[in-house]
């Protein structure tokens, strides 16, 4: 299904999705060269069904549009909450199936741009408090006896979030929230869909499907599910239905290599139940025709050590190609992407260099991929990435 983007992107407006751009087969846009490098074997074996889907939703009557929180669509056409605040919270309640002991509930606002933002800016609709609550005698979300599941969340400034919380003997979820953030746009809290994945297959542990997309203004378009088919429905499609990631879009625009290691133990903290870290990074620190690739290299190691210290999985990809003149020094930065796939024993990720070089018809500035770009961008993870599913 081919669904329209709505994304309030403040530099380029509103992009709209059409047919596939072209995937990557015979492209020259598969994973990216490591040489003769083997990569060690790793095979997923748990699964993460979405559960959420098209299930009954009940809201306060502050929420308008509640259904459209498990429609598929992201990041646009949004359910709003109105300004919530704690003496007069807004909920949106979702009857699931009873079964799952574990669940991880992750939530999508309407249109802000980069993953945080800063706190002086606006933003299109992420709540700032909230927190979830559990049943399994409710009817219609507001009788019935609750708890409250897990932390509750103050103060947040980020656009997209994932919380894992324990399930067992409930079928009704809900999310409270309490108040918006001091800059939201017209005051709202706009989310536009909510994903319950049902993670009882990996006990206490870390989900194994879940993937954070971290880079530059080139992620935060290309991965935000506005622009259809993502990386999550890529997967689904060519595991015949029996794996469907949780992603999150964790670019911020203007980002070099040092200000994503600045963030990035904030954004392991974040996100404690995402495994993937899938990194794109060297447009902005190559910008000019950089030829010293030192402080690239040694902010690229340190975030992969820090990545996995904290037990989750690195992956990194080529640097996307861009047609402006100022990053004819790619390959040095590309080389410096295969030595650290090697020496780390890392995934080999995708190779974002020769695809954009094969079709700079989709770069809308010469820079920044255009929608059927994002698209293959997204196709171009799936691809790279087919080798860790069954």
């Amino acid at each position: 299904m081919s669904l329209a983007a709505c994304a309030k992107d403040p530099d380029y407006g509103t992009g709209t999705a059409g047919t596939s751009g072209g995937g990557t087969g015979g492209s020259g846009g598969g994973a990216g060269s490591a040489g003769s490098y083997t990569p060690p074997t790793l095979k997923l074996s748990h699964p993460s069904p979405i559960i959420s889907r098209g299930k009954p939703v009940f809201a306060s009557t502050t929420v308008s549009n509640p259904a459209l929180v498990v429609n598929t669509v992201y990041h646009c056409c949004a359910w709003n909450a109105g300004t919530p605040t704690a003496a007069a919270p807004a909920w949106i309640a979702i009857k699931l199936a009873a079964g799952p002991t574990r669940i991880l509930v992750s939530w999508d606002d309407a249109g802000t741009y980069d993953y945080k933002t800063d706190p002086t800016k606006d933003v299109y609709g992420f709540p700032a408090d909230y927190h979830f609550e559990v049943s399994s005698d409710s009817t219609n979300g507001a009788d019935g006896a609750w708890t409250v599941a897990g932390d509750p969340v103050t103060g947040n400034l980020v656009r997209t979030r994932a919380h894992a919380i324990d399930f067992a003997g409930k079928s009704w979820l809900k999310m409270v929230i309490t108040a918006a953030p001091a800059k939201a746009n017209g005051g709202l809290v706009q989310l536009s869909e909510i994903d319950v994945h049902d993670i009882s297959a990996t006990g206490t542990g870390l989900p194994e499907d879940t993937w954070f997309f971290m880079g530059d203004s080139i992620t935060a378009f290309a991965y935000d599910r506005a622009n259809p088919p993502s990386f999550a429905t890529l997967i689904d499609t060519a595991t015949a239905h029996a794996y469907l990631p949780a992603m999150i879009n964790g670019g911020i625009g203007a980002e070099l290599t040092g200000t994503g290691l600045a963030r990035l133990d904030e954004a392991l903290a974040l996100n404690p139940d995402y495994r993937f870290f899938a990194i794109t990074y060297g447009t902005n620190d190559s910008w000019g025709n950089k030829t010293d690739t030192t402080t690239y290299r040694a902010n690229l190691q340190m975030m992969i050590d820090k990545i996995k210290a904290a037990g989750r999985t690195p992956v990194l990809s080529h640097v996307p190609y861009s047609n402006d003149q100022q990053h004819e020094t790619l390959d040095k930065f590309n080389a410096v992407i295969d030595d650290l796939t090697r020496t780390n024993q890392l995934q080999v990720g995708p190779d974002f260099t020769t695809y954009f070089k094969q079709h700079t018809d989709q770069l809308m500035d010469n820079v920044h991929p255009d929608p059927e770009g994002r698209k293959a961008m997204n196709q171009l993870w799936a691809d790279a990435m087919r080798v860790v599913y069954p």
